[in-house]
């Protein structure tokens, strides 16, 4: 392939394994608006339908922590914040999420001044937050994936999703072993969501986004393209390949400092020790002087 168009591809499949993701997502929000009363405010009566058909979902998948709405202000009646959330717990229980939403305590969850709230708020289609711990509301190592509801140009809330990292993950990473280059998928913040070598880790920030270079630094990429997905999200490709033609990566092993580098050949001399990685054999050798 040439150009770009290895990386386009590979977004377009990333994309691809996510988008039942937020399709889901969406068929939350049409579920609000068709319980939503024409003349008048949202009760806590309206969401039991919604409550029996989240705890049905989630009972089946293991992608989700869980979902459910986020309401604006007073669209619930007499609600200055309202959650109809349903999570699994660790015995496959599923359970509505409660939060302290008392503006005075030092815990309090304000959800109006999060990032998943404000972008879905201010117009984002699709909005894809993290990932992080959500120390105050799930607990759990997530990437929270929202869409705005909207009625009459009203701004109703949030249908959301706290995804399961590990899961999303293992979603992208099938994409990219698909290539036999370096491949990385970063998200807004710079922040790695998958890779298929590790010269990258899930979490960790890059220095800046991303950009295509026609002369690549190894810390540059030759390709990059913006998944079809609305959430912001690339997949860049690098400039080595893990076909073991060339060295894809050399790096500092286990200890900083060790003198120990890691090196993937088609063969190697004599290794100190070796492991598997997709296509390719890594050798450690020590360079010591």
């Amino acid at each position: 392939m040439s150009g770009n168009q290895l990386a386009e591809l590979l977004a377009k499949e990333a994309s691809d394994a996510l988008e039942p993701l937020f399709g889901l997502l969406e068929s939350i929000r049409e579920d609000v608006l068709a319980i939503r009363p024409p003349r008048a405010p949202l009760t806590e009566a309206h969401f039991s339908g919604l409550q029996r058909r989240l705890a049905d979902v989630l009972q089946g998948r293991h992608d989700v922590w869980g979902m459910g709405f986020i309401a604006a202000p007073f669209v619930v009646e007499g609600k200055e914040r309202y959650l109809a959330w349903w999570q699994r717990r660790g015995d496959d229980r599923v359970a509505r999420l409660r939060l302290n939403f008392d503006p005075t305590s030092v815990d309090v969850y304000d959800y109006l001044q999060m990032d998943f709230y404000q972008l879905a708020q201010r117009g984002q289609a699709r909005v894809a937050y993290g990932p992080y711990v959500d120390y105050s509301g799930s607990d759990m190592y997530t990437i929270t994936a929202t869409v705005p509801v909207v009625a009459d140009e009203v701004f109703l809330g949030i249908a959301g999703a706290d995804l399961v990292v590990g899961e999303v993950e293992r979603n992208l990473l099938a994409v990219l072993r698909q290539t036999a280059r370096d491949a990385v998928v970063v998200n807004t913040e710079r922040r790695v969501l998958a890779a298929n070598t590790p010269r990258w880790f899930v979490g960790s920030r890059l220095p800046q986004m991303p950009e295509q270079s026609a002369n690549p630094r190894p810390d540059e990429f030759r390709e990059v393209a913006e998944m079809p997905l609305g959430t912001g999200w690339v997949v860049a490709i690098g400039l080595f390949a893990l076909d073991g033609v060339e060295t894809i990566s050399c790096f500092r092993a286990v200890i900083e400092g060790s003198g120990w580098l890691g090196v993937c050949r088609r063969r190697s001399g004599r290794a100190r020790g070796r492991a598997e990685c997709p296509g390719a054999v890594w050798t450690w050798r020590c360079c010591r002087s």
